[in-house]
């Protein structure tokens, strides 16, 4: 299938394989993402010089040791030698970090580096460098009869037969959301391509090699630049971030939490605040009135709600101290899960008094869903009496909201108002409470980002 010239030597092989496998694990070990946005603009260029100085250190140290071993084998200057190479291996610090962000120029990435080692193996094969000797014997000519050796056709057709199944495989794994996988495709038919078709010719490998020393350094600095931009999503408030994360078609990397208890990763939590609202207090009736408080409220009482939301994953039953804080109106934040583990969204208010449960019969939500993504939304309420040393809470069952049931929902349906009752237990009519939950739970398809519901009042029903 490939010609005879296109044969490599094993000794040059040696310190291109060694640099690959200790620098892939040197910078898989050393070089973990931040966790989260928190580098500034001077602290993203350091940090992408970093990684490559440390990826420089361990690829010298390999191919230097490596020349030391076999060098009576070698006919390249160690420092040309690490240079060569150093074009393959520039690539892999920003290769890890574009598989931690699972992005899908992993697939543009890896056949570009493997063209480069493909390169260098040409440059110095020992074959191509070394001239065949010509025989001083004038060839006989060829005999009358004897027939020309025909090539045929399907050893010919058979190397782009390859090249176009492989990469429409290729594209297959990439809309399926596999960039290794596409990665590899891509690169079997780059180096089939450049072994039929090879850009390194044995009469001028001097001039190439000069030019290939050259085309190190400026991969080097195209590296550098698109380390860079990689690490753009962890910058601090930056302008453009989220756009551009969408561009790189890149996820916040997932970082492995210290604490054993938590098999997730990523964030702790995040912890949606409101503005306060003003309403009326709720004076508790006293022991002697509350067999006939309930019919003595005329009509119901509204309890604007300004509590908080709460957005933490399983095991944790709520976010952590190191939980992010912010104002926001949960229809408008965007919260997500940094891994395949769903959100868990609860929303509490804290009463200044205690109710009693005999003051009504129903509790009412008043709410806005404005979720345009299909699957239902169930709402359960829990209520609890903080006074108490056990976390026990009374609930009263959960109700799909109505609007979340549409099959088709449009992208730019505005919320809808919804009001969804609740009935009080009569076994729990001698219990008070002065904290409302609502747990927000949507199917686990789509139980990764938080729901976009915001509360609006709860009702007291007579």
């Amino acid at each position: 299938m490939f010609t005879r010239s296109n044969q490599i030597s094993s000794p040059m092989l040696l310190p291109l394989i060694g640099s690959i496998l200790a620098t892939s694990v040197a910078v898989t070990l050393v070089l973990v993402p931040p966790s989260r946005p928190s580098l500034s603009l001077a602290q993203l260029f350091l940090r992408a010089a970093i990684d490559l100085a440390i990826a420089a250190c361990i690829h010298l140290a390999t191919v230097w040791a490596i020349w030391r071993l076999i060098r009576e084998y070698l006919h390249a200057p160690v420092s040309l030698l690490m240079l060569h190479i150093w074009a393959a291996i520039v690539w892999l610090p920003l290769v890890s970090l574009l598989n931690a962000e699972h992005s899908l120029w992993l697939c543009c990435i890896v056949p570009w580096a493997c063209a480069n080692a493909m390169i260098y193996l040409a440059l110095w094969n020992d074959r191509a460098e070394t001239p065949e000797p010509e025989s001083p014997i004038t060839p006989s000519p060829r005999p009358l009869f004897q027939t020309e050796t025909v090539v045929p056709l399907w050893r010919t057709l058979l190397p782009y037969v390859v090249v176009v199944v492989a990469a429409q495989a290729g594209v297959a794994s990439l809309m399926n959301g596999s960039p290794w996988m596409a990665a590899g495709l891509f690169s079997i038919c780059l180096l089939i391509l450049l072994l039929r078709h090879p850009i390194v010719r044995p009469n001028r490998l001097r001039r190439q090699r000069r030019r290939f020393s050259k085309a190190a350094f400026v991969q080097t600095a195209t590296a550098f630049l698109l380390l860079a931009t990689a690490l753009t999503p962890f910058l601090q408030r930056a302008y453009g971030v989220q756009s551009l994360s969408g561009l790189l078609a890149i996820r916040p990397p997932v970082i492995k939490s210290t604490q054993a208890s938590v098999p997730s990763s990523g964030y702790s939590g995040v912890i949606l605040m409101l503005p306060p609202k003003p309403h009326p207090p709720i004076v508790p009736p006293t022991r002697g009135e509350q067999t006939s408080f309930a019919t003595a409220i005329a009509k119901p009482v509204v309890i604007p709600f300004d509590g908080v939301y709460w957005y933490f994953k399983h095991p944790d039953l709520q976010p952590r101290r190191d939980a992010r804080v912010q104002r926001g109106d949960p229809i408008k934040a965007n919260v997500r899960s940094t891994d395949e583990y769903p959100l868990q969204m609860e929303a509490h208010q804290l009463l200044p008094t205690p109710v009693s449960l005999e003051c009504c019969h129903a509790l009412r939500v008043d709410l806005l869903n404005g979720d345009a993504r299909p699957g239902i939304i169930r709402l359960e309420v829990r209520l609890r009496d903080t006074s108490l040393k056990s976390r026990q809470s009374i609930s009263l069952g959960s109700i799909v909201i109505p609007s979340s049931q549409a099959k088709h929902i449009s992208l730019t349906r505005p919320p809808v108002h919804e009001s969804m009752r609740f009935e009080l237990p009569a076994a729990a009519r001698h219990r008070q409470f002065d904290e409302i939950t609502l747990v927000i739970a949507p199917d686990k398809e789509r139980a990764r980002g938080g729901s976009k519901i915001a509360i609006q009042n709860f009702v007291l029903m007579p």
